[in-house]
């Protein structure tokens, strides 16, 4: 018997791998707000309508951990911190776009809540 998988993944665990990072509610709206470039804690709160800031700081915090996103903090009054996408977070931008086409094909009129 054929292994399907095998015309997806070259070998079992490469879709679960990206699933871990990517998978988890919001993250990948935040990557795709991020993929514009720089952006403040604030303004990633106000382009995802609905996100707590507990969620959005959890999904940065482990966005950080896995290296897809950097956090630079500027010493000033009152401090300013910025994400930023990574090379590793920006080979995510052409899944991210495929995932958009596939929804734009299949949309139809409503709005799914996350």
């Amino acid at each position: 018997m054929k292994n399907n998988k095998s015309c997806i993944e070259p070998y079992s665990g490469c879709v679960a791998t990206a699933m871990a990072i990517i998978g988890s509610k919001w993250t990948a709206l935040i990557l795709r707000d991020l993929a514009d470039g720089s952006m403040r804690f604030s303004e990633l709160e106000r382009s995802l309508v609905g996100i707590s800031p507990k969620t959005l700081s959890q999904r940065l915090d482990e966005l950080e951990r896995h290296n897809i996103v950097t956090k630079k903090s500027y010493n000033e009054v009152p401090p300013r911190i910025e994400y930023t996408l990574t090379d590793k977070g920006l080979d995510l931008i052409p899944l991210l776009k495929q995932m958009a086409k596939w929804g734009n094909k299949y949309y139809d009129g409503n709005v799914v809540a996350i």
